[in-house]
C-alpha cells in the first residue's frame, strides 16, 4: 500500500508534535503556568492533528460493506 500525499504530512505533523511534546525538562518542574503553556503549544495540536487527519484519511479509505450484506439488499429490491 502506498502513502497518499495526506497521510505523509500528518504523519509528519504528529511526529513534530510528539517529539516536542516529549522534550525532557520542558516544561521546568513545579512551574503550573509552563506545564499549561506548554500543553497549549503541543498536546491540544497533537490532538486535533490526530483527530484532523484521521478524518481526512477516512474520507480517502471509505469502508466498505460485507459482500454478503450487499447481495441480501439486492435481492431484497
Amino acid at each position: 500500500m502506498k502513502l497518499t500525499k495526506t497521510e505523509k504530512i500528518w504523519l509528519a505533523v504528529v511526529i513534530i508534535f510528539y517529539v516536542c511534546y516529549n522534550l525532557p525538562f520542558v516544561p521546568a518542574y513545579h512551574h503550573p503556568k509552563a506545564t499549561l503553556i506548554h500543553a497549549a503549544m503541543t498536546l491540544v495540536p497533537l490532538w486535533i492533528a490526530i483527530y484532523v487527519g484521521l478524518i481526512k484519511v477516512c474520507r480517502i479509505y471509505k469502508l466498505r460493506e460485507p459482500k454478503e450484506q450487499q447481495k441480501q439488499e439486492d435481492e431484497a429490491c
